[in-house]
């Protein structure tokens, strides 16, 4: 499972958690021409829970946050490859740019509006999953974990309520419902673990580095490991390493 943020050629790209669209593009080439097929979280569920098959060679792409440039640049490539990915806005930032009367379309800091997460979703090319509403954060709190001083009773409300208006959000515009709860930083531990089972999700998406392992138990859907898409790597680099990982552990 890869981990995608932004796809632009505009300020400081290539970078850590930023890559150009012509290396997108490479990395999609690189995918197809070895034969992978790329499959989204319901995928997996399915072969999880329902026994229903997976490619033999599966990937998952995942973007998160929601950049706008994940719509100008990732969206057209990922149609041009006949090839489907997951992505995880943030509720709040995908309210902020639907209802802003400032300009949008900017790559570098611009979201996607409702409107293009519909567009996008309604294709079958991408597949929304939650990744909060507005803990998208380090301070106060640390993504989505409890804050200091702050009651097990008052995270828990403010847990439900902030993961509720995410999954109201999307289904105000008509996208099918999040079954997956993107951590935002990663940040986790038992508490959330067990928050997001109450809140209905049969899958988490974690940015722990590593592969994941997906068998029929519906544990290996808590937690999904990912490899952050590092744009400071070449697309022989980056999915050659990660491949022969992934072979090797299979």
């Amino acid at each position: 499972v890869a981990m995608y943020h932004s796809v632009t050629d505009e300020g400081e790209s290539p970078g850590q958690y930023v890559i150009s669209p012509s290396m997108l593009e490479n990395d999609l080439k690189y995918l197809s021409d070895r034969g992978y097929q790329t499959v989204t979280v319901r995928d997996l569920i399915a072969y999880v829970e329902t026994g229903a098959a997976l490619p033999e060679k599966p990937v998952m792409l995942t973007f998160d946050d929601g950049y706008y440039n994940n719509y100008c640049n990732a969206y057209p490539l990922l149609q041009k490859y006949g090839m489907r990915a997951v992505l995880s806005p943030v509720g709040a930032l995908t309210e902020q740019f639907s209802q802003s009367s400032d300009p949008k379309e900017h790559e570098t800091w611009s979201y996607c509006t409702g409107s293009e997460l519909k567009e996008m979703a309604d294709s079958g090319v991408i597949e929304i999953q939650n990744h909060s509403y507005e803990f998208h954060s380090l301070k106060p709190r640390k993504g989505c974990l409890r804050m200091s001083g702050e009651s097990r009773e008052q995270y828990e409300q403010t847990f439900v309520g902030d993961t509720q208006k995410a999954q109201q959000l999307f289904a105000s515009l008509g996208i099918a419902q999040p079954v997956c709860y993107t951590y935002p930083y990663g940040a986790l531990n038992s508490e959330s673990e067990a928050l997001v089972e109450q809140c209905g999700f049969s899958a988490s998406l974690s940015c722990e580095e590593g592969i994941a392992c997906i068998v029929r138990d519906p544990a290996c859907l808590r937690r999904i490991k990912r490899c952050n898409r590092d744009g400071r790597m070449s697309s022989e680099q980056f999915w050659s390493s990660l491949l022969a990982r992934a072979e090797g552990e299979g």
